[in-house]
C-alpha cells in the first residue's frame, strides 16, 4: 500500500521503504532545468538581419564582407610594390620552418613510419610547379596573409584511392550559407556562367578546407590582415609620382639657369622676325650649354651671360621626414617591424626582444592554421589509401631559429626537473607528469621511490659507482697480499 506523506512517497511496513527527495509545495511537475537544443541567440553580424542574407535556390547565403573586394588589389600590389612584396616574402620564409608528422602513442611505430613515408612520397605529386609539400605551404602562407584565410581543395582520383591534386581556391570567392539546422554550408562564386542562378557551386566539406585568420563576428569570413596597409600604399604611390615628376623636370641634383642679355630689335626688322631671332639665340645657347656640360666646360661673356645653379635637394630637405612617416605607417599596416622595410628602429636590446617575441607569436598563429589544414589533408590521403589505424594525426612546425630552439629545450629541461621533483614527492602522478611534458600517457607507469631511495637514472648510477668501488677494493687487496710464487721459477741457486 502506498501513501503520500509531506510530499514523500512511502510504503507500508510489509514492503521495503523507498526514500525519495521531498519537494516544496510550490514545485511544478517538471522542475528539472535542461539546456534546450540548438541556438537561442539571434545571429549578430553588426548589420540589419534582413540585409546580410540573399536567396540562392531556397538557401540563405551570408553576404560577404565588403573588404573582400579589396583582396585582388592586394594580390596585384605585392607583385609590383617593393615594400609589400619584401614583407610578404619575409613572412613566408620565416613561417615555413618545416614540419613533422606524429601519431598517437597507440599507433604501431612501424606503421607510423610507413604512413609518414607514404605521405612524403605522395605529396610530391600534389602541387604542379611546386617543390612538393613545402612549395604548397609557401603558397598557403601567402594566401593567408593576402586573402585572410587558408582555402584549398584536396581532389581525390576517380577510384577514390588517393589525393590526386591540391588546388588553391581564392578566399574572396567563398560564400557561406545556413541550412535549416543553422549549420554553415560552403559555396564558391564563379563568374562567367551563362545560365543565371548557377554562379554558386556547393563545395564538399570533406575535401574543401577554409580557415579564417581572424575576425570578431560570427561570420566565418576571414579578414585579410594586409588591408590596413592599402591607405599608406596609396599615399606612397602619390608621393613617388610627385617625386618622379620633379626629378624628370628638374633633374636629380637640380637645374642650371642661364640668363642672356636680350638684343635690341633692328630698325628694319619686323616683329615676327625679331621673335624668331630671339628664339634662335635661346635655342643655340641651350645647345651650346649642354655641349659644354658634356665636356665639363661652360663658357660665356661675363657681362652678357649669367649662370645660376638651382638645387632641388636643398628645397626637398623635409621630404625625407614625410617619407619616413609614411613608411612607419606602412609597416604598422603590414603588421611588420619597421626594420623589415629598412628603417632605423629605435630602442635597445629589450625593444628588439619584444619585437622578436611579437613576430614569433604572429608566425605561431599562422602555423596553427597550417597544421590544421595539413592534418586534414594527410588524414584524407591515409583514409583513401586504406591505412587502418586508431588515433589522430598531428602536425607540428619546427622552431624558427637555432636560438629559439635552444631556449625551448632549456625551458623543457627546467620543466622536466621541476616535474620530476614533484613526482618523487608524490605531488603529481605519472600520468600528470606525462601530460605536462606534452605526452599522451607515460610509456610505463611506475611508482615514485620511497623516501631515502633513488629511482631511475640515479639508481643506475649508484649501482655503477658501487661496482667500480668493489673492483677498486679488490685490486687494493691483491696488491697488499700478493700471490706466492712457485719455487721452480726462482732464479736463486738451490
Amino acid at each position: 500500500m502506498k501513501f503520500n506523506l509531506f510530499g514523500s512517497k512511502l510504503r507500508t511496513p510489509r514492503e521495503k521503504p523507498i526514500p525519495s527527495k521531498s519537494k516544496p509545495e510550490d514545485a511544478t511537475k517538471d522542475n528539472t532545468k535542461v539546456a534546450p537544443p540548438g541556438r537561442i541567440s539571434s545571429p549578430n553580424d553588426g548589420t540589419d538581419f534582413n540585409n546580410i542574407f540573399y536567396q540562392f535556390k531556397n538557401k540563405k547565403i551570408l553576404s560577404p564582407l565588403k573588404y573582400l573586394e579589396l583582396v585582388p588589389h592586394i594580390r596585384s600590389a605585392y607583385k609590383v610594390n617593393e615594400d609589400l612584396g619584401s614583407v610578404l616574402f619575409d613572412l613566408v620564409q620565416l613561417t615555413n620552418t618545416g614540419h613533422k608528422i606524429s601519431f598517437d602513442q597507440d599507433v604501431n611505430p612501424k606503421l607510423a613510419d610507413k604512413m609518414r613515408d607514404h605521405l612524403k612520397a605522395r605529396s610530391k605529386e600534389w602541387g604542379y610547379g611546386t617543390a612538393g609539400m613545402e612549395g604548397i605551404i609557401n603558397k598557403w602562407i601567402a594566401q593567408i596573409w593576402v586573402g585572410g584565410a587558408l582555402s584549398f581543395e584536396s581532389a581525390p582520383d576517380r577510384r577514390l584511392t588517393k589525393v590526386e591534386s591540391v588546388f588553391m581556391v581564392n578566399p574572396e570567392t567563398i560564400r557561406f550559407g545556413r541550412n535549416n539546422k543553422g549549420q554553415y554550408e560552403t559555396y564558391q562564386k564563379v563568374n562567367g556562367w551563362k545560365k543565371p542562378g548557377d554562379e554558386l557551386i556547393k563545395l564538399n566539406t570533406n575535401t574543401f578546407t577554409y580557415v579564417g585568420l581572424w575576425g570578431d563576428e560570427d561570420l566565418p569570413y576571414g579578414i585579410p590582415p594586409l588591408i590596413t596597409a592599402l591607405s599608406s600604399l596609396a599615399t606612397q604611390a602619390d608621393m613617388k609620382t610627385n617625386i618622379n615628376h620633379i626629378l624628370k623636370q628638374l633633374g636629380l641634383l637640380g637645374y642650371l639657369e642661364v640668363m642672356l642679355d636680350k638684343p635690341d630689335q633692328l630698325a628694319n626688322e619686323s616683329e615676327s622676325k625679331y621673335k624668331d631671332r630671339l628664339n634662335g639665340l635661346l635655342i643655340e645657347a641651350k645647345k651650346n650649354t649642354k655641349a659644354g656640360f658634356l665636356d665639363g666646360v661652360v663658357v660665356g661673356y661675363r657681362e652678357d651671360h649669367e649662370f645660376n645653379f638651382n638645387s632641388t635637394t636643398k628645397n626637398l630637405a623635409g621630404v625625407n621626414d614625410v617619407f619616413n612617416l609614411n613608411e612607419n605607417q606602412l609597416a604598422n599596416g603590414l603588421k611588420s617591424p619597421a626594420a623589415f622595410l629598412g628603417l632605423d628602429q629605435k630602442g635597445g636590446e629589450g625593444q628588439l626582444g619584444i619585437v622578436f617575441t611579437k613576430m614569433l607569436s604572429q608566425l605561431k598563429n599562422v602555423q596553427q592554421i597550417l597544421s590544421f589544414g595539413l592534418a586534414r589533408l594527410y588524414q584524407l590521403e591515409l583514409d583513401l589509401a586504406g591505412y587502418n589505424y586508431n588515433g589522430n594525426i598531428m602536425v607540428e612546425f619546427k622552431t624558427s631559429t637555432i636560438s629559439d630552439d635552444l631556449k625551448l629545450w632549456q625551458g623543457r629541461e627546467i620543466k622536466q626537473r621541476v616535474l620530476h621533483a614533484l613526482w618523487v614527492d608524490r605531488i603529481i602522478s605519472s600520468e600528470k607528469y606525462a601530460e605536462e611534458m606534452d605526452q599522451q600517457k607515460p610509456h610505463k607507469v611506475i611508482e615514485p621511490p620511497e623516501p631515502g631511495q633513488t629511482a631511475g637514472a640515479d639508481s643506475v648510477k649508484k649501482e655503477e659507482r658501487e661496482k667500480k668501488k668493489d673492483e677498486s677494493d679488490r685490486r687494493s687487496r691483491d696488491k697488499s697480499n700478493p700471490q706466492p710464487k712457485r719455487k721452480d721459477r726462482s732464479t736463486k741457486t738451490r
